[in-house]
């Protein structure tokens, strides 16, 4: 079962932080998760950088 960790809003848009993916991993399998998080989001942070410069 999930437990919401943190709850906040953002304009309309109400965002629940769960707890249930990363409850139960080891420290190695989290470092793995955040860095699979981190290698797909850098292509849309540089990409929304380059929008911003122009």
């Amino acid at each position: 079962m999930s437990e919401f960790v943190e709850e906040f809003k953002i304009g309309n848009t109400n965002v629940k932080i769960a707890d249930d993916y990363c409850r139960d991993k080891t420290p190695e399998d989290v470092n793995a998760i955040l860095k699979r998080i981190g290698v797909n989001a850098l292509p849309h942070f540089a990409m929304n950088k380059q929008d911003k410069a122009g």
